[in-house]
């Protein structure tokens, strides 16, 4: 995993995505292309349908990650992750995750 000084370059180069309330950011058992840094807005996470209690938002210094244990432990993601309110994120890509 990159050092924590290093998180604010990869954010600056990531790119910046819009979610709309309802839609999917990541569904259970998909293998993780990288990881969501929140920069704004809600989610909600099920395992099987079901809703799921549990952390599923990792914090690195000041930021948010979405997807970070799942993608470094390199298995598919434990949940489906949706949004409950209109978001903005950056996606880091594995590629960019992996050359720092």
């Amino acid at each position: 995993m990159p050092e924590s000084h290093h998180w604010e370059d990869l954010v600056r180069k990531g790119e910046e995505l819009v979610f709309r309330k309802g839609q999917v950011l990541f569904y259970e058992g998909h293998q993780p292309y990288g990881v969501y840094v929140v920069k704004s807005g809600e989610f909600s996470f099920a395992k099987e349908g079901v809703p799921c209690r549990g952390s599923h938002v990792d914090k690195v210094g000041s930021l948010k990650v979405l997807g970070l244990h799942d993608f470094f432990n390199g298995k598919p993601f434990c949940c489906t992750c949706t949004a409950t309110a209109d978001c903005r994120l950056i996606f880091l890509s594995r590629s960019q995750l992996t050359s720092h």
